[in-house]
C-alpha cells in the first residue's frame, strides 16, 4: 500500500514542483490532485492549460510523487440539464488532462440529495446520474482512463447497492470506485458501519481502486486516524487480503498530524 494525501490540503502553490516537494517532505508519496484547488490563480477548470499540465507532471515526477487521482468534483445529477451537461463536459476535459499527465483515474462524487428524498425523487436523480456517467464512460473508454466515482450517504449515489446498480447499468470496465468509509455513514447509521462496509466489499470489492482515509466521531466530526470510531481494522484486514497495492489517500490532513497519520496508516497496513 502506498500512502498519500490530497494536494490541496497543503494549500495553493504557485509552483507544482514546490508543492510536490512539500508533500514528499511531509512523508507522503502519492496525491489526489485537483488543479482548481491546488494551484494559485487557477480558480476553475477552464483555466487549466497544457503548460500547467506539463508543469504539474514535471514537478511531481521530479520529486517522485505519484498523482494517483486527478480530482474533478462535478455535479452529475443536477436537475438543470444544461448545467448538468456542462459539468459532464468539464469531467470529460479532465479525462483528457489525465491522459496527458499519465494519471489513470479521474475522481468525482455525485450530487447532494436530501437523505429524506422520496423514492421517486431518488430514482429521478439516479436516472440523471446514469445519463451523465454513460457520457463520461464513453469518453473514458476513448482516452483509456478510468472514472473513479465515490458513493456518499448524503448524495445521489448513497449506498453500495445503488452503486452496484450504476456499475451494472453503465457496463464499462472504465468505471471504478473510490471508497471513503466516513462518507458512507451518517450519525444515525454509524452503529451499522460494519454491515455497510462488508456490503461494499461484497458488491464492489473488485472495482475499489482507491481509498480515501479519514476518521470521525459518532457525529462525523474530524478526528485523527485511529482516534475516531471508524472500524479501520476491519477495513484494512480486507485490504491486506484483496487490495495489497491500493493507494491510501489521507483526506483533511492537518499540518500538526501528518506524522501521526502516516504512522497510523502504516500500523493498520502491516
Amino acid at each position: 500500500m502506498r500512502i498519500g494525501v490530497r494536494a490541496h490540503d497543503f494549500g495553493r502553490f504557485a509552483s507544482p514542483k514546490e508543492q510536490a516537494n512539500a508533500i514528499k517532505s511531509a512523508g507522503f508519496t502519492c496525491v489526489q490532485y485537483a488543479p482548481a484547488k491546488a494551484v494559485e490563480g487557477v480558480e476553475h477548470f477552464d483555466a487549466i492549460t497544457p503548460k500547467l499540465l506539463d508543469d504539474i507532471q514535471e514537478g511531481f515526477n521530479h520529486h517522485d510523487v505519484e498523482i494517483t487521482v486527478l480530482g474533478c468534483y462535478i455535479e452529475p445529477s443536477l436537475v438543470d440539464k444544461d448545467q448538468r451537461l456542462d459539468n459532464v463536459r468539464i469531467f470529460c476535459d479532465n479525462l483528457s488532462h489525465a491522459k496527458r499527465l499519465g494519471v489513470s483515474i479521474v475522481g468525482t462524487e455525485t450530487t447532494g440529495l436530501n437523505i429524506h428524498a422520496s423514492e421517486s425523487e431518488r430514482e429521478a436523480a439516479y436516472q440523471r446520474l446514469l445519463d451523465s456517467v454513460m457520457r463520461m464512460a464513453e469518453k473514458a473508454e476513448a482516452e483509456n482512463v478510468y472514472i473513479g466515482i465515490e458513493p456518499v450517504a448524503e448524495h445521489t449515489l448513497n449506498t453500495p447497492a445503488i452503486t452496484r446498480r450504476l456499475l451494472d447499468d453503465v457496463n464499462s470496465d472504465n468505471l471504478k470506485i473510490i471508497f471513503d468509509p466516513v462518507n458512507l455513514v451518517l450519525p444515525h447509521t454509524m452503529a451499522d458501519q460494519n454491515k455497510i462496509f462488508e456490503e461494499m466489499f461484497t458488491l464492489l470489492g473488485k472495482e475499489i481502486s482507491v481509498m480515501h482515509i479519514k476518521d470521525a466521531d459518532n457525529q462525523k466530526a474530524w478526528r485523527k486516524i485511529g482516534d475516531g470510531v471508524i472500524n479501520y481494522p476491519l477495513i484494512f484486514d480486507w485490504l491486506k487480503t484483496h487490495k495489497p497495492e491500493i493507494r491510501l489517500l489521507r483526506e483533511d490532513a492537518k499540518k500538526d498530524s501528518y506524522k501521526e497519520d502516516i504512522a497510523a496508516m502504516i500500523r493498520l497496513s502491516n
